[in-house]
């Protein structure tokens, strides 16, 4: 999410005057042009889902229905739900964010190298063993490189959500991980 927000042609921040909308996604969808077809999947929190889905309740028409089964998707997109902290942030206003991914957005690697050391340790009143195991991992983001210059070669939970710390290698927008759109949460 940082390496998105951290690009003004990949997002939509309307949080200064409304809140999250259809009009708000589609708008950050269009960051993507010709090629907006390419985003797979809206990523949000169950109020935004639901609060999208009040926002449609007075549809006359047939709500994302195909005969008795509720199809769930917006604006033609996979709803990915989760209430994931990163998706809203604490503020004057409230933010709450919706991602919207392309196929292969991102991609977690293991690093292959699990270390494990199990000790055990006598003369006290019961019988200690401990266990410790160290592993490394990787994350791509398409489009975006990691810079070590400024988050480090080992980074925290923090420095990889830091927008700073990524670097967009992709030579246009169109080519990256996805769009972001930001609404204040009270409206």
């Amino acid at each position: 999410m940082a390496a998105i927000s951290n690009q003004a042609t990949a997002t939509v921040n309307v949080s200064a005057k409304t809140g999250l909308t259809y009009s708000v996604l589609n708008d950050a969808h269009a960051k993507f042009g010709d090629s907006s077809g390419l985003i797979v999947a809206n990523v949000m929190s169950g109020q935004v889902y639901h609060k999208l889905i009040g926002q449609n309740l007075v549809n006359a028409q047939q709500l994302f229905e195909y005969g008795a089964v509720t199809v769930v998707d917006i604006l033609g997109k996979t709803v990915v739900v989760t209430d994931a902290p990163a998706l809203y942030a604490t503020g004057t206003p409230n933010l709450q964010k919706v991602l919207g991914l392309v196929a292969g957005a991102a991609t977690v690697s293991d690093g292959g190298d699990l270390i494990t050391n199990i000790e055990t340790s006598n003369g006290k009143e019961r019988i200690e063993t401990t266990f410790q195991a160290d592993y490394t991992f990787g994350l791509g983001l398409k489009g975006y490189t990691w810079d070590e210059a400024t988050g480090g070669k080992s980074p925290t939970d923090a420095e990889l959500a830091t927008g700073t710390n990524w670097d967009k290698v992709a030579t246009d927008i169109k080519h990256t991980a996805g769009v972001i759109a930001i609404g204040d949460a009270s409206k």
